[in-house]
């Protein structure tokens, strides 16, 4: 049976102990941990680990994957070189948590957002970018490859962007020359839409190195990072499946779910989540 997980996404509405409680009440026995507050603002060490570590087996659950923080400035990608390795610093951190924690990958974002970039629309803006990642990733893969933990990078939405590797396409030309214990890929099924691409096509195109999922749905013609429950949007699911299982897909069947299209509470999408789950990948 797939390993199936949920994001602890969906319940940024509380504190980290009683979003574990929530996704264990669903039904999942694996999660995706934030590193966002209110969860984890920074790694925990210590006894601050070892009780997280006791809260976690205390309620049946392990962790699949833990997302390292994101947003604005924080990505492989930023082109100034003090902020990167500022960057490189944190998630070498959470790289380090995570395989103390059990998780087998550690998500990472790529792109600075481009109101974070002096000139977007420079020329040369988008090799300094990929340079920029690719030394990113030759400071973070010894250190992943040490902790037992795979980075996986992460198609996002392009949107307006000029800037490069939203698409896993580009991420795998990025990443080929890297481990593949040490860095792998993870695909977005609505990140893809937004960017105008099948996930069936990005899921095609991380091939063998893909290792991470979010799984969410999206409107068909007006797609946004909704992140309703599948079959509340417009992906088609069964194509989505089959390509995961055409490429023999082995990491976990995470599902990051943050809105509902009815107003529906966090812990009613977790539950309708849990169930799609049930019959989706049982029909494997």
């Amino acid at each position: 049976m797939p390993q199936i997980s949920y994001s602890m996404a969906c319940f940024r509405d509380r504190a980290l102990d009683l979003a574990l409680d929530a996704v264990a009440a669903a039904g999942f026995s694996r999660t995706e941990l934030i590193g966002k507050p209110p969860h984890l603002e920074d790694p925990p060490a210590g006894a601050a680990l070892t009780a997280l570590r006791r809260g976690i087996e205390a309620r049946g659950l392990a962790i699949a994957t833990v997302h390292a923080p994101f947003g604005g400035s924080v990505n492989l990608g930023m082109p100034d070189d003090e902020v990167r390795r500022q960057n490189v610093t944190l998630f070498a951190g959470f790289a380090e948590f995570a395989g103390a924690i059990g998780a087998a990958g550690m998500i990472v974002h790529v792109v600075p957002k481009p109101d974070r970039v002096t000139d977007a629309n420079a020329p040369g803006i988008a090799d300094e970018i990929r340079d920029a990642a690719r030394r990113s990733l030759d400071e973070l893969a010894p250190t992943a490859g040490r902790a037992g933990v795979r980075i996986l990078l992460e198609n996002t939405p392009r949107y307006e962007s000029p800037l490069p590797l939203y698409t896993h396409a580009e991420l795998r030309t990025l990443i080929d020359n890297y481990p593949g214990e040490q860095v792998g890929l993870i695909v977005d099924t609505g990140h893809s839409w937004i960017n105008g691409i099948d996930p069936v096509s990005e899921i095609a195109a991380a091939g063998d190195r893909l290792w991470g999922t979010h799984l969410q749905d999206v409107d068909y013609d007006q797609p946004h990072d909704q992140h309703w429950v599948p079959g509340e949007g417009g992906l088609d699911w069964a194509a989505i499946n089959a390509a995961l299982e055409k490429v023999n897909y082995r990491g976990a069947w995470t599902f990051e779910i943050v809105a509902g299209r009815n107003d529906e509470t966090p812990q009613q999408l977790a539950q309708m989540t849990h169930r799609f789950a049930m019959r989706w990948i049982g029909n494997q």
